[in-house]
């Protein structure tokens, strides 16, 4: 069975393509998005986000809303700020920081291939976000944003092939090319049919296939064809191919609100719970992040330490140590997901950014993690198991309208 597979690309044109592309809709403040929307005519932003900012009559998350999205799509295509690429291709990526690069294949898999077990998933999906996203995909008719899938480079043979076959394609010149604001810098290179035929069968090796985000959209995609009308629905849905190596982890913090614990009673804490967690507290002199998974930082009450998960292990990561022995035996948080006294925080951030977080909220504490290790992503996936919510902080994070599949 060929699961990996070209597909048909839509794509901007190379002199608007820094134009359409987009980040997330959700990661844009209300200003930005207004700044967006009225400045640049290009951006994909008008298509997921149709009616513009404020009083709309349509609601966001409707068939009706989805229905505005589908008609601004079209428009993009008949403005040919969206254009046909190629009807069998394979395009490969990179994205580029002074930080970190990686380069992969952006192709289609087969949900035969998926439901087969290629996939290895390791995030809980909300079923109502999953009818809700097959929603939007059956009425807009196109993904606009490929999942992001890894494989081991480190075991699998085919690995070094598929790194000289990208390593000769991107030494030509990019199809597109362009640098973002936020300094990201996104170089496509877009195969003819026989050359993306070529590397379709080179790649069909690369089973299982780690999804590092977009479980969501993956369970969407899944469940398009159980919907009522959805006679005619894609069997293969958009993908980021790239080499586990090149993947970036960063921890995702947690911040729990409403206590207002001196140090002290947080070292009366620390002490209860000294057969599962050791506890330090540290200077904040040039204090770096968590040396390594089973260190997690806590910033409270003007003070910090440092906490051993002595419970750590390739099956036991450290959200579920500090959701179980912190959130729940300390504070009787029980829902992770949606407890309001949680809040999650990127991993982005710096130590010492956390910090000064955490002395502005007298009532509040950080809990600053180490990354997920992959050898604990691919232990979860593989026993089928499921990591708690908020474990990761992903990227290469991918913008919108870079891609389009058409369903």
């Amino acid at each position: 069975m060929n699961w990996i597979r070209p597909f048909t690309l839509i794509a901007p044109p190379a002199d608007k393509a820094h134009l359409v592309a987009s980040r997330s809709y959700l990661t844009y403040s209300k200003a930005e998005l207004r700044d967006k929307l009225e400045r640049n005519p290009y951006s994909y932003l008008h298509v997921i986000h149709p009616t513009g900012i404020g009083s709309s009559k349509v609601k966001r998350g409707t068939v009706p809303f989805f229905e505005h999205v589908r008609k601004r799509y079209l428009d993009f295509k008949s403005s040919d700020w969206l254009q046909f690429k190629g009807k069998n291709c394979i395009a490969i990526y990179r994205q580029s920081t002074e930080e970190h690069a990686c380069t992969g294949i952006i192709g289609s898999l087969s949900l035969e291939g998926i439901r087969s077990g290629h996939l290895k998933l390791h995030e809980q999906t909300l079923k109502r976000r999953e009818q809700l996203f097959a929603k939007y995909l059956h009425t807009v008719q196109c993904n606009a944003e490929p999942v992001l899938c890894a494989y081991d480079d480190s075991s699998i043979r085919e690995a070094d092939a598929i790194q000289n076959i990208l390593t000769q394609h991107t030494e030509k010149r990019a199809d597109l090319d362009f640098t973002t604001t936020d300094q990201i810098r996104h170089s496509v290179w877009i195969l003819s049919e026989e050359e993306s035929t070529d590397l379709a069968t080179v790649v069909q090796e690369l089973s299982p296939l780690y999804l590092a985000d977009g479980h969501h959209r993956v369970a969407s995609s899944l469940a398009l064809g159980s919907l009522d009308g959805a006679t005619n629905h894609s069997s293969a849905l958009m993908a980021y191919i790239i080499p586990e190596s090149q993947l970036l982890i960063r921890g995702y913090h947690r911040e729990l609100k409403d206590v207002a614990w001196s140090a002290e009673q947080w070292e009366e804490a620390l002490q209860c719970l000294k057969p599962h967690i050791a506890s330090e507290r540290i200077s904040r002199t040039d204090l770096s992040k968590p040396s390594a998974v089973g260190i997690v930082h806590l910033h409270a009450a003007g003070q910090s330490w440092v906490l051993d998960l002595r419970e750590s292990s390739v099956n036991c990561v450290d959200a579920e140590i500090i959701q179980n022995r912190m959130f729940t035996g300390l504070f009787g948080i029980e829902d992770a997901r949606n407890d309001p006294k949680l809040r999650y925080i990127p991993g982005t951030m710096d130590s010492q950014r956390l910090i000064e977080q955490s002395d502005s909220r007298t009532e509040s504490a950080i809990f600053e993690m180490h990354p997920v290790g992959t050898d604990q992503i691919k232990a979860t996936a593989d026993r089928g198991g499921f990591l708690p919510p908020k474990s990761s902080w992903v990227e290469p994070k991918l913008r919108s309208g870079l891609f389009i599949h058409e369903i």
